[in-house]
């Protein structure tokens, strides 16, 4: 089976990704009639309908992806932006460099490469993947770190901040967590969730909305990182 899929990825390799398991779950679809391949004639109307419900929903989900990506990307921006004009260095998550917002790279406000942590190194590739971290300029001083969150598990993000937190708890790092409006009672009541108190690490809320409403004035007017904390939110 594996050898009849490597060749008819080989005989339809301009069309089709290089990985195995995508073919296959292209070849999953065309099985349970998500697609329908070959002449339509030949399909049931019951086919047709099921194709084009799927081929709607699909889109949609499609559609809310990229929306949600695009989010996503833009408060990475708002925060670099801020992060250089209150005087930090500042980079974003190692896989998210090249991520475009206004026709501009990520990494083109970025350090070249994170600086180098006091921490093992699994602990320093999880602190990679923070999505937005302030250094204290020309140092290796985490002074803010951000998790920028969508529709995925917010306990992920709170995870890599309380890591963050307890390797290097001399830096005293400000945390944030950067959220959909919608999402807010979320947050919240993951922050007030008692694994996460007994932590110990202080963990704040920024809104995408006031993130983005109020990013020009941080940039202009604020004189520090603690700055943030001014549209920041907590829970009691």
């Amino acid at each position: 089976m594996r050898a009849r899929l490597r060749d008819l990825n080989q005989e339809h390799r301009q069309h089709l990704s290089l990985d195995y398991g995508a073919l296959s779950g292209l070849l999953f679809d065309v099985g349970v009639k998500k697609l329908i391949v070959g002449d339509q004639q030949f399909a049931t109307d019951e086919d047709r309908d099921k194709y084009q419900q799927q081929a709607q929903k699909r889109h949609k989900e499609v559609q809310n992806e990229v929306q949600e990506e695009n989010q996503h990307t833009e408060m990475q921006h708002h925060l670099l932006r801020i992060g250089k004009a209150l005087g930090c260095d500042v980079t974003t998550a190692i896989n998210d460099r090249n991520r475009l917002c206004g026709g501009q790279k990520l990494s083109f406000l970025c350090l070249d490469q994170h600086p180098e942590l006091p921490v093992p190194a699994d602990v320093a590739s999880t602190i990679r993947l923070i999505d937005i971290v302030w250094f204290a300029p020309g140092t290796s001083r985490v002074v803010a770190a951000f998790e920028v969150e969508k529709s995925t598990s917010i306990y992920s993000g709170i995870l890599r901040l309380t890591d963050l937190a307890f390797s290097m708890p001399e830096h005293e790092t400000d945390l944030y967590l950067v959220v959909p409006d919608a999402r807010e009672k979320e947050v919240q009541a993951q922050l007030t969730r008692p694994a996460i108190r007994a932590a110990g690490a202080t963990i704040r809320y920024v809104r995408f909305s006031e993130l983005r409403q109020h990013c020009e004035a941080l940039c202009k007017f604020g004189d520090s990182p603690a700055a943030m904390l001014k549209i920041a939110r907590s829970v009691s």
